[in-house]
Parts: C-alpha cells; sequence; structure tokens
C-alpha cells in the first residue's frame, strides 16, 4: 500500500506512470506528498475506484496494468511479506488488503457497495477510519457473502439475519443491519 508519508522506487514509478497518464504527481522524487494524493485521487475518480488517494490492491492494479505487473508489488519498498494470490483472502495482508478483497468480492456478488467513508455513521465507526464497507443485494447473496466472509476473522461484520462478529468471534445480531452487511478489517 502507498500512501502519504511512503518513500521509495514504488513511489518514483507510481509519480512517473500518472503523470504519463495525464495527472501532476508532482516531481518525482519518490517522496508520496499531498500532490501525488491529489493525482491518486483524481485518477481514482477517473476510473471508478474509491477516491481515497490511497494506493491498494485495487488502485494498484488499475494503474500498473498486466504490461507493467512486474512493477507493482502492493507494498512499499522493504515491506516484507506473502503477496495474495487473485480469488484468495489475504490471511497476513493489511486491513487494506482485506478490505479490497471484501469489496472486490461483493462486487463478483453482485452486490452493492452502499457505504465507505462517507455518510453518517455511528461515532467512532470504522467508516471514518477507511476500514469498513456497507453492501446490500438480495438476502440469499447478502447472506452467502456473510457466510464466505466469516471466516476471515473481521474486525466487525453485521448481517442480522446471521448475526455478528467481533474482533472475529460470533456475537449474535445487533439490530440495524437487515437491509445490508457491515464489515470491517
Amino acid at each position: 500500500m502507498l500512501q502519504v508519508g511512503t518513500r521509495g522506487s514504488d513511489v518514483t514509478r507510481l509519480q512517473k506512470t500518472l503523470a504519463k497518464a495525464g495527472y501532476n504527481p508532482g516531481t518525482a522524487d519518490g517522496i508520496f506528498g499531498a500532490k501525488t494524493k491529489a493525482a491518486v485521487a483524481a485518477y481514482q475518480r477517473k476510473h471508478g475506484l474509491e477516491a481515497d488517494g490511497i494506493v491498494g490492491n485495487n488502485t494498484g492494479r488499475s494503474l500498473f496494468n498486466s504490461r507493467n505487473q512486474d512493477m507493482w508489488d502492493g507494498k512499499p519498498d522493504g515491506a516484507k511479506g506473502p503477496g495474495t494470490v487473485p480469488g484468495n483472502f489475504p490471511v497476513n495482508g493489511s486491513n487494506r488488503q482485506k478490505l479490497d478483497f471484501a469489496s472486490n468480492l461483493a462486487r463478483q456478488m453482485g452486490l452493492t457497495i452502499t457505504s465507505t467513508t462517507g455518510g453518517t455513521h455511528t461515532p467512532g465507526s470504522y467508516h471514518y477510519k477507511g476500514r469498513a464497507i456497507d453492501v446490500a443485494g438480495s438476502p440469499a447473496k447478502m447472506a452467502e457473502y456473510y457466510t464466505r466472509l466469516a471466516g476471515t476473522k473481521p474486525t466487525e461484520m453485521f448481517y442480522d439475519p446471521k448475526g455478528g462478529i467481533k474482533n472475529g468471534s460470533p456475537i449474535g445480531a445487533i439490530g440495524g443491519h437487515g437491509d445490508h452487511v457491515h464489515v470491517a478489517y
């Protein structure tokens, strides 16, 4: 994941790629600053991605298409850890990678992401931290989605017909989540 404060050759490649695509990330100096964040957010808006200015898996794959895939490992220089195999949950991945997986799964299942960081949520909500999404669709698809993600030990997951999970453990239904699934990592 690349974000404000990240430094290194991956950031330099990001800045050069953004500039080549017509966005202004500032100087290709390998420092992810405000101009780079603004350029990433502009790219994300134009390409239908969540415009948070952070280069996670979805934005990284979009920016560094298959022709440049070798340039993108999804981690800043020096970061270690297992990669993500497409279609498999990144068990040892960052919260961002896990949420990207949950977002992609929702889309693949035909569910609609109804809330990310915007909107009004309870105080302290993971939505405000960029760590949660809400998804909606048919009751059967939402139940299947909940079941498929239940084993991933989410920080929170609520869907009243199926129950709730907090810090990876079942807690039962909490109410207010009958028409959508809330998931946070």
